[in-house]
């Protein structure tokens, strides 16, 4: 009897928790866990969950199916920077030793991991992009859930996930704006779920993850300081704010924010690369980000964007949408200011320099993706009942089956050659996989091979090192006051390399010359390669499904071709 009264007495006290607590789970959770709140419109129902899982789980497997079926599309120029990069470490060699890059270590170091993992290939790589795509989509729908709801979580989700494989911002590729966004969603998730709650270790936690985004491209820097603006935002909402508590906590943040990029410089240091990966990473890269004139930003920029908007234009003009939302009252959307002050930093992430590559965009769709379940939620607070989310999340389904349908061709049915050929032209990447193995089969393990153009990739497929470290020429050709001793130093390196084999590529875009463009190097090439070296191998593009490889003695009558390999002769002097 004792116990039966003990059992209904707990039972009587919990079961209300219990409710209230699963009633909040459904709805956007508020930053000031102290405030009461009754349930809002268009609040998920216990029988609607399990859709949402459902749905969840479906976009998932809808993207494991198309990253799989990319999943031996050739690596591209990033690509193979990151994997060369990355092949290095797993070798013991540090980074800005043998391969230089105006990007500090961070996605290289990840690359390394899931190589380690899933080998040292093309599939490798691509199944740890996968799993950061992956990562990136449930963080997405995490962070939709506190903000906005359940069902607005799963839309923000399914945003995510198709527009970060769109083939106009060139997702189904990995970009080091993947692996920013990943680590940006995440410590702004955690940061969330500790505003206005104790616990300095989860600040710093936050932070930490933070800290990471700009390891994997300076751009990310923005998002720690969004995670400083959050926190300082929160101070002022405060009925009691109290200054040394906010100042211990914004140390705490601040403090995990430094350690991965203190933790890096010290690595760097010790490995003798710090300088020469400040002059990369801080010197160069600040020329870098202002080489583009505003005059020549603005066609770029509708150039770029009127290639993603046609993917998905459902998805874009829903956060369009959204971004009204936010700014009308009747729409009642919760924190607005933070998922505004998101979108802007977001923004801003993808403007330095004003280079608006396609890739760059992927560093916004988090806040993007945000939108569109803005969207959603806001439904529910027009519409009563439950028929405005249901019609919203109908819309958000049909939009990113519209966003699929339409890429369904490189998606479902080209060959691998294809989708690259289709997305990248005339780019030699296919033939960098037939150029690697002509080295490979005719050069030693330690034996170096230098490549004068923009193909990281090439060293990356072959195993080989770099003779020199400009793995990129496109420093050499720009108009910056250190492209005249980039050229004087990869000269230099080559010639005391001695490589056994040299790649030349005279596509345009490996080395992007302009008008004003110093050539000098050019004209040293043509002068060392003929005293030193002879035609080993020829690569002619003819078109998209046509390429003519001439190896050894074929290779000797002089063809116009995109790529010539050399090989040095036994006779050539040593410098």
């Amino acid at each position: 009897m004792c116990v039966r009264n003990m059992a209904g007495g707990l039972r009587q006290a919990l079961l209300p928790r219990f409710r209230a607590w699963s009633l909040a789970a459904s709805r956007p959770q508020s930053l000031q866990p102290s405030a009461v709140q009754g349930p809002a419109p268009g609040t998920v129902s216990p029988s609607t969950r399990p859709l949402a899982w459902v749905l969840l789980a479906a976009v998932f497997a809808i993207t494991c199916a198309v990253r799989w079926r990319l999943l031996s599309v050739p690596l591209e120029r990033d690509e193979g920077e990151y994997a060369y990069i990355g092949q290095l470490l797993l070798r013991g060699i540090a980074p800005f030793r043998y391969a230089y890059s105006m990007k500090l270590p961070g996605t290289p170091a990840i690359y390394a991991a899931f190589m380690s993992v899933f080998g040292e290939s093309i599939e490798g790589v691509r199944a740890g992009v996968l799993l950061v795509n992956l990562g990136t989509i449930i963080l997405v729908f995490l962070l939709g859930r506190s903000l906005l709801g359940t069902v607005a979580g799963v839309a923000s989700a399914a945003a995510q996930a198709t527009l970060s494989i769109s083939v106009g911002l060139l997702g189904p590729f990995g970009h080091a704006t993947h692996f920013v966004a990943l680590f940006a969603v995440a410590g702004l998730l955690v940061l969330l779920r500790r505003l206005g709650r104790p616990g300095r270790p989860w600040l710093a936690a936050a932070g930490l993850l933070l800290g990471m985004a700009p390891l994997m491209k300076q751009a990310g820097a923005l998002f720690p300081l969004l995670g400083v603006v959050w926190l300082m935002v929160r101070r002022r909402s405060r009925p009691d704010p109290s200054w040394r508590g906010h100042v211990a906590d914004q140390a705490a943040l601040i403090a995990g924010i430094a350690v991965p990029l203190a933790a890096t410089f010290v690595a760097l240091g010790l490995a003798g690369t710090l300088q020469r990966s400040w002059f990369w990473t801080v010197d160069y890269a600040m020329r870098y980000a202002s080489a583009v004139p505003l005059r020549q930003a603005l066609p770029v920029l509708w150039w770029t964007a009127s290639r993603f908007l046609r993917d998905a234009p459902g998805l874009w003009a829903m956060a369009l949408a959204g971004l009204l939302a936010l700014c009308v009252p009747a729409c009642r959307v919760p924190h607005g200011r933070l998922l505004l002050s998101f979108l802007a930093f977001s923004a801003a992430g993808v403007c330095p320099g004003l280079h608006f590559r396609p890739h760059y965009f992927l560093l916004a769709l988090p806040a993007v993706s945000l939108l569109v379940g803005a969207v959603v939620h806001a439904a529910g607070q027009v519409v009563s009942g439950r028929r405005g989310p249901q019609l919203a999340g109908a819309l958000v389904a049909l939009t990113c089956g519209q966003a699929l349908h339409a890429q369904r061709t490189l998606f479902f049915h080209a060959s691998p050659e294809s989708v690259s050929r289709a997305v990248y032209g005339g780019n030699p990447f296919p033939e960098s996989l037939e150029i690697a193995r002509f080295i490979r089969e005719n050069s030693g393990p330690d034996d170096r091979i230098v490549v004068a153009g923009s193909e990281p990739q090439i060293y990356f497929y072959s195993r080989r090192l770099s003779g020199t470290g400009f793995i990129y020429t496109y420093g050499l050709m720009e108009e910056q006051p250190f492209a005249a001793q980039m050229q004087a130093d990869m000269i230099r390196e080559i010639e005391e390399a001695r490589a056994r084999m040299v790649v030349f590529v005279a596509v345009p875009t490996s080395w992007l010359v302009t008008p004003r463009s110093d050539r000098r190097i050019f004209q040293w090439l043509e002068e060392y390669l003929g005293a030193n070296y002879e035609v080993v191998g020829r690569v002619v593009i003819l078109g998209p499904d046509r390429t003519e490889y001439y190896w050894g003695e074929q290779a000797q009558p002089a063809r116009l071709a995109q790529v010539v390999v050399y090989q040095r002769r036994r006779s050539a002097a040593a410098p």
